[in-house]
């Protein structure tokens, strides 16, 4: 299966014209764009990646019209912080572009953990569609703090938002709870017989703390050595959480535009460095998109270097 010709058409013109330094009207010409493609697509983004999409998805969706440039700050730290041929957990891995991101760029083994059973379809066919069935493994469950199972609510307007947390998926809304395996880290990593995790990406849509004590005493650097965590709810109790484990904790930095940011990696995809993050009690680190390196470390010493030269 190949990408239609006026798919790559319509969506590389869409890209070129995005990246304009001016481009009014670029979400009416990308819903115009839409009707005249079919909702199932397969892509090969700039990035080499090949991607099955479901255009109906709203994730799927902005990768496919944005070539891949989904989470700028997330991809960075991958290709900074995950050694060639490290290991990489994809928690809450949605459509399991990082965890492709993390093979295609770094060569890294991969673990996809995603509990919705359409999402997990998808990303094992995404896994085959790139021949990486060898170094990338699914575990279709929702991570937490406990085994068993849960109830998933579906969000009703997207998909990037299921959750095990009933009010988060819905707000007010009536969502669909749908049963699924739950499991914890710890039992992932004796199953998959992992005895080090060089990047974890935790993105459960609130239920982050949970999927942190599920490592119990393996959360630490020694064992799983960069973690990139989304918080949301309990934030303050999951930043002393991971500090008492022995990380250092930087957040994103927000503020910049779009263009701003497409432009600061086409920068660094040029070699000229780039710092997105700063210590959580900096001006500007607010926020959920949180990076924890081990404290002390030849990691912390390399975000206090980019910091001092993004200064000058």
């Amino acid at each position: 299966m190949t990408e239609s010709s006026t798919a790559s058409l319509l969506r590389h013109t869409f890209r070129r014209y995005r990246n304009l330094p001016v481009c009014p009207g670029h979400a009416v010409m990308r819903r115009i764009f839409r009707r005249l493609i079919a909702r199932h697509q397969c892509i090969r983004l700039r990035n080499g990646i090949r991607l099955s999409v479901d255009l109906d998805s709203v994730v799927q969706h902005t990768i496919f019209w944005l070539d891949g440039d989904m989470e700028p700050q997330l991809e960075w730290a991958v290709r900074e912080f995950l050694p060639v041929g490290g290991t990489c957990l994809d928690c809450g891995a949605n459509c399991g572009y990082i965890g492709l991101f993390a093979h295609r760029m770094r060569g890294a083994r991969v673990v996809f953990i995603e509990p919705h059973p359409t999402l997990a379809a998808t990303i094992r066919r995404n896994v085959e569609l790139n021949g990486w069935q060898d170094t990338c493994k699914v575990v279709e469950a929702a991570a937490s703090n406990s085994v068993g199972s849960v109830q998933l609510y579906e969000s009703p307007d997207y998909d990037g938002e299921h959750s095990l947390l009933q009010d988060w998926a819905g707000g007010r809304k009536k969502v669909r709870g749908i049963e699924v395996k739950r499991t914890t880290l710890l039992t992932v990593l004796e199953e998959q017989a992992l005895d080090r995790v060089d990047f974890l990406k935790v993105d459960t849509e609130g239920h982050d703390i949970a999927v942190l004590r599920g490592l119990c005493d393996q959360l630490r650097p020694e064992r799983i050595r960069v973690i990139y965590a989304e918080l949301g709810r309990q934030r303050e109790e999951a930043i002393q959480l991971l500090q008492d484990a022995g990380y250092e904790g930087f957040g994103y930095r927000r503020g910049k535009t779009g263009k701003q940011l497409r432009r600061l990696l086409r920068g660094y995809r040029e070699d000229r460095p780039m710092m997105l993050y700063a210590r959580l009690n900096d001006a500007g680190a607010a926020g959920g998109e949180t990076l924890w390196l081990p404290k002390g470390g030849p990691e912390v010493a390399y975000m206090d270097f980019l910091a001092n030269l993004a200064s000058v």
